[in-house]
């Protein structure tokens, strides 16, 4: 029975990360690694409902996911959402090899996989490159790389941005090594 279940959880988280799109082209045919104290598994008329209780490691190439509880909700064996908990829960995931991973922490992390969407809640901030989001509540659309964020109610849970500005890859001479070249004979 034991033996069973762990086939069941592996062969469902299997077909849930397989369908990860934006992820680095390569992702998808890694193995898929999941780790936690204990899991179990449920179906009912909407589809399957998998848990994963304390420390729960979830990751596939550069994708991770981690939290204290991880619920995976399948229909079909086609995963519909990954519901991560934690203080926080977190989500890294590089969908360009050019470009630095994407990194996300909430209490609360929803991984929408049909519509390509996380979304955070309490306590959530996102980053990239030094540009980090904060507030109540993030949406962040992976395919478009589109972020919606939102506030509390009270001043101090305001959204909150901080940008980096992007530096020039440029070789070109600032003024003082032109002025400092001249001079040498």
């Amino acid at each position: 029975m034991r033996h069973r279940l762990s086939y069941t959880l592996a062969t469902l988280v299997l077909a849930l990360l397989h369908q990860t799109s934006m992820a680095l082209p390569e992702d998808s045919k890694l193995p898929i690694n999941i780790q936690s104290d204990r899991a179990s598994q449920k179906t009912n008329t909407d589809g399957e409902i998998t848990e994963y209780f304390g420390n729960v490691l979830m990751t596939q190439g550069s994708l991770k996911i981690s939290g204290d509880h991880i619920v995976v909700r399948s229909k079909n064996r086609k995963v519909i959402s990954i519901v991560a908990l934690g203080k926080p829960a977190h989500f890294e995931q590089q969908s360009d090899p050019a470009k630095a991973p994407i990194k996300a922490d909430a209490n609360k992390l929803d991984y929408r996989l049909k519509q390509d969407t996380v979304i955070l809640s309490d306590n959530a901030s996102i980053e990239q490159n030094g540009t980090t989001v904060t507030g109540q509540k993030i949406e962040y659309n992976i395919a478009s790389e589109q972020v919606k964020a939102q506030g509390g109610k009270d001043e101090s849970s305001r959204v909150q941005m901080v940008l980096i500005p992007e530096t020039s890859s440029d070789t070109e001479a600032s003024p003082t090594t032109e002025n400092n070249n001249s001079k040498q004979p």
